[in-house]
């Protein structure tokens, strides 16, 4: 079983990365709708990200909703989907350099099924901090 600096370790990592992905987000130029709803997805999902951050490093492996958080840590689990997740939107939103300008501009280059299941990605991970959340309120 993991012990919680290492599953802080990772949620930090995940917290600076979404950080990055929605300043991108912010960045772009009359942003479509799509992207604009990443933002708030993202930036929703960041303030759980760091309050359950919080609960962990005060948290032991013998909290009982410790064992749940746990579960969002593995391999192809929630984290690491929503890691993809950021990656993917991370790859997609581009910054391009304008020859006649000089300045810096990010594209955005993802069509709406690509945002369709980032989204639903994002709430479902959403859902599951929440829930995990919860669980450390009722043992308290």
């Amino acid at each position: 079983m993991a012990d919680p600096l290492s599953i802080t370790a990772s949620i930090i990592a995940i917290i600076q990365l979404t950080t990055k992905v929605v300043s991108y987000l912010q960045d772009v130029k009359h942003a479509p709708r799509e992207c604009q709803q990443c933002a708030i997805e993202a930036s929703n999902l960041l303030s759980l990200l760091i309050n359950l951050r919080y609960h962990l490093e005060s948290a032991t492996k013998e909290d009982p909703w410790f064992t749940a958080v746990t579960a969002l840590n593995v391999e192809n689990g929630p984290f690491d989907q929503y890691r993809q997740a950021l990656e993917e939107l991370s790859c997609k939103v581009r910054i391009q350099e304008e020859l006649e300008k000089i300045k810096r501009r990010v594209v955005w280059t993802l069509n709406k099924g690509e945002v369709e299941r980032i989204l639903q990605r994002m709430e479902r991970l959403k859902g599951l901090v929440s829930i995990a959340l919860e669980l450390d309120h009722l043992y308290v």
